[in-house]
């Protein structure tokens, strides 16, 4: 048989594909395209299957039908707005695995590691040579399909199809279904947010009008929820505010000719290829676990060639492309350049610090006086999204030669009424990066060197830094225990 006879072999309907799925099996669904209509068949059986566990990254669905059914739920890596609630009301519990090392378990400790029973995600069409690739957002999927003793998946035509290790043969998937890529008009989402009170209906008019309305297709049923702010930094059509500027311009002497950056999703560090932070640099490279806005568009521009890097010279190096805008995945796209690896690699941090004068660039939600840096929870220890790639990328720059790993984070919230920079964190919050391995920390306001300080050093260092309003605050709160 040929691979294309082997391939309609296995094309069957949703329903089909996830009657795989048996009693105390352990399904795991990797982050991003996650596969909505094998999720939607999966719901609607769900009370049919008795002691199973969902595994999810970053739901893009409702896991309630899940829990309702007598399921188990995990949720792995990052939380995301739809497991937030669950999780944070101990319904789905959170995993707090660092993506590099999601298969160090099931490769190394069998004995220990809990079982990959079912994969379930999205792949492209084959190409000529019989080949599927996972898509712009690869993360995790050829992962969990290679280890699986399952796997069921959706075939999406829209998909673009991307170089590096993303690669398997279309045969060795179990069941396949065949998608129509989700689509939508203008007038359609218009006619969705018609009866909307009249400010927010404005809003998203004007959200309508700016993007491609097929990167609205999955959040056309949220629209009349949805955080209007977030939405719009997501799309990449926001204004950057004045403080996000002055950021911008904090950053831009901390980049050097040469150096290989890594910038994660998230303000204020989304908007920093908007801002012009690196585009009067030379021969910068890119090795990073996503990307934000724009990042496609300096290697077109040549900005980021990839000259001078150690390892994968001349190549863009991600484990996704999530957070492009359309015109970084036109760019992206069938472009030899742009390279997507397992994270298990390029999250490795002794991997990225291959690489000489390796950036990090990540965001805080709060950091403390002896330099603990607070990434992941929010209200003494409420859980808000999860790790991440932060302490590896991190890490990696921190060890790079001639390397820097960057914070950054507003010197204020919730409309200026509090500091991001406080004493000390609250009872129960999670530290992402202990004082340890903290480095430059970067506001609006300006740059604390935190590496070989004391104590007493980074205190005043990031006072330094705090909104003006704060300081003397700051300052009275630390006297006596950092600073005499």
């Amino acid at each position: 048989m040929s691979w294309q006879d082997r391939y309609r072999d296995r094309l069957g309907t949703a329903e089909e594909a996830v009657s795989i799925v048996e009693d105390g099996d352990r399904v795991a669904v990797p982050l991003s395209e996650q596969p909505m209509a094998l999720m939607k068949a999966l719901a609607e059986r769900a009370g049919e299957v008795r002691g199973a566990t969902l595994c999810v990254s970053v739901p893009q669905f409702d896991v309630g039908p899940f829990l309702d059914a007598g399921w188990n739920v995990e949720i792995e890596n990052f939380i995301g707005p739809y497991g937030r609630p669950y999780e944070n009301e101990g319904m789905a519990p959170y995993s707090p695995l660092a993506f590099s090392l999601t298969f160090k378990a099931t490769d190394e400790r069998p004995d220990e590691a809990k079982p990959i029973d079912v994969a379930l995600a999205t792949v492209s069409r084959p190409n000529g040579h019989g080949q599927i690739t996972f898509g712009p957002q690869s993360w995790h999927k050829r992962g969990f399909a290679m280890r699986a003793r399952k796997v069921a998946v959706e075939v999406n035509p829209a998909l673009i199809r991307t170089y590096g290790d993303g690669f398997m043969p279309a045969e060795r998937i179990g069941r396949m279904v065949e998608v129509e890529p989700s689509s939508q008009s203008r007038e359609s989402l218009l006619r969705a947010v018609a009866d909307l009170p009249n400010e927010r209906r404005a809003a998203l008019e004007d959200v309508i009008a700016r993007v491609n309305p097929n990167r609205l297709s999955l959040l056309s049923a949220q629209l009349a929820t949805i955080d209007l702010r977030r939405l719009r930094t997501q799309l990449g059509i926001d204004e950057p505010s004045a403080e996000s500027k002055a950021i911008a311009e904090n950053v831009k002497p901390l980049i050097a000719d040469g150096s290989t950056i890594q910038i994660g999703v998230g303000t204020p560090s989304s908007y920093l290829p908007r801002l012009g932070v690196f585009d009067d640099k030379a021969d910068l490279g890119l090795h990073s676990e996503l990307t934000v806005p724009g990042v496609a568009k300096l290697v077109g521009a040549g900005v980021i060639n990839g000259a001078r890097k150690t390892i994968h010279r001349g190549r863009a190096v991600a484990t996704s492309w999530s957070g492009a805008n359309d015109e970084d995945l036109e760019i992206i796209d069938d472009n030899p350049i742009f390279e997507l690896y397992s994270p298990e690699y390029v999250l490795n941090p002794w991997v990225i610090a291959q690489n000489r004068r390796q950036v990090g660039i990540n965001n805080a939600l709060s950091v403390d006086l002896r330099g603990q840096i607070a990434s992941e929870s929010i209200f003494g220890g409420q859980m808000y999204n999860g790790i991440g790639g932060q302490p590896e990328t991190h890490l990696g720059a921190l060890y790079s030669k001639g390397g820097r790993a960057i914070t950054l984070l507003y010197s204020t919230a919730m409309g200026g009424a509090v500091s991001r920079i406080v004493p000390k964190l609250e009872s129960g919050e999670i530290v992402t990066m202990p004082h340890f391995w903290s480095d430059t920390v970067v506001t609006e306001y300006g740059v604390a060197r935190l590496l070989g300080k004391s104590h007493r050093q980074r205190a005043e260092a990031l006072i330094a830094i705090a909104h003006p309003d704060f300081r003397a605050e700051l300052g009275r709160a630390a006297r006596g225990w950092l600073i005499r």
